[in-house]
């Protein structure tokens, strides 16, 4: 009897023991910003913060960083901006010289609505990560502030007036006569998201013609142009457009794209006349001189 009542208080003393083996391992095992969360939840930010200082890694963890990832839990789980706005700040303390930390600070002023000072910071984020010595991360972290930045600032949408049905009448220029070309329609329309430009030209009786699809790239300050040909499969043509709005209503595009191997560049001068009418004029490089040859006019009427 009495061997038995020992043998079941070892049994026991053990099972105490391993159950608190695995609890240790299990609470080891804990990332650290759910640890962080935990703190806070019980004894407030202070007591949270106290326990990073504590744990936290000699070296700086990107994205995983553990303030990174509670000011978002903070942000977006618990909808508690006034706290994660403290860890973010935190962060940037904690890492003035990475750009991550401003990157997220701009996405919680954007949650308050504080637009300037989110600008401030996604710009300070893209400058800090000219410094990050992976090319992949440098890339990601760069487009990630700048896409933020671009939409903030409206860049993607500069093309806004050209949304809608158009009906095209052009004329051509060779060798400075004019030829006429016959009439035709487009539709401008943003895809889903907003950013992104389709332009559907077709010609007379609605003959299929040819695409265009139009995108603000953040990276270089520039829109990227894909056009394809609905009718000879030339495959997709790419060119970059720099955009400058120069002023009442009138915008300057310029044009740069591979033809033959060859760089080539086309000036576009689009004038904005009222909201149902658009005046566009392509030019090209006059030949063996520095001057722009008009080589297509082409006006638009918005249809009814």
């Amino acid at each position: 009897m009495k061997e038995g009542i020992v043998l079941r208080r070892l049994i026991s003393l053990m099972l105490i023991l391993c159950g608190g083996l695995l609890f240790a391992q299990e609470d080891s095992e804990m990332a650290l910003e759910e640890k962080l969360y935990e703190e806070y939840k019980s004894n407030g930010l202070d007591k949270a913060m106290q326990m990073y200082e504590k744990h936290k890694t000699a070296e700086y963890e990107g994205l995983q960083e553990p303030l990174n990832l509670l000011g978002y839990k903070l942000m977006m789980e618990d909808n508690d901006l006034e706290t994660a706005e403290h860890v973010f700040k935190a962060q940037i303390e904690e890492y003035p010289e990475e750009a991550n930390p401003y990157d997220s600070y701009g996405d919680l002023l954007l949650e308050k609505g504080e637009n300037d000072k989110a600008k401030e910071n996604f710009k300070k984020a893209a400058k800090l990560a000219e410094s990050i010595e992976d090319e992949a991360e440098k890339t990601e972290m760069k487009q990630a502030s700048l896409s933020k930045l671009a939409r903030l600032e409206n860049k993607h949408r500069k093309l806004d007036f050209l949304a809608g049905d158009w009906e095209i009448t052009q004329t051509g220029y060779r060798d400075g006569k004019a030829i006429n070309i016959p009439k035709s329609k487009q539709n401008v329309t943003y895809l889903p998201g907003e950013s992104v430009l389709r332009i559907t030209h077709t010609k007379e009786d609605n003959a299929a013609c040819c695409e265009r699809i139009v995108a603000y790239d953040a990276m270089d300050d520039t829109y990227q142009m894909a056009y394809v040909n609905a009718i000879n499969p030339n495959g997709i043509q790419v060119s970059d457009l720099t955009i400058t709005e120069t002023g009442d209503g009138e915008f300057e595009f310029m044009e740069d794209y591979m033809q033959n191997n060859e760089k080539k560049q086309a000036k576009h001068v689009i004038l904005q006349k009222d909201k149902d009418h658009v005046e566009w004029n392509v030019y090209l490089p006059k030949e063996g001189s520095q001057d722009w040859e008009l080589v297509n006019k082409m006006e638009f009427k918005r249809e009814a």
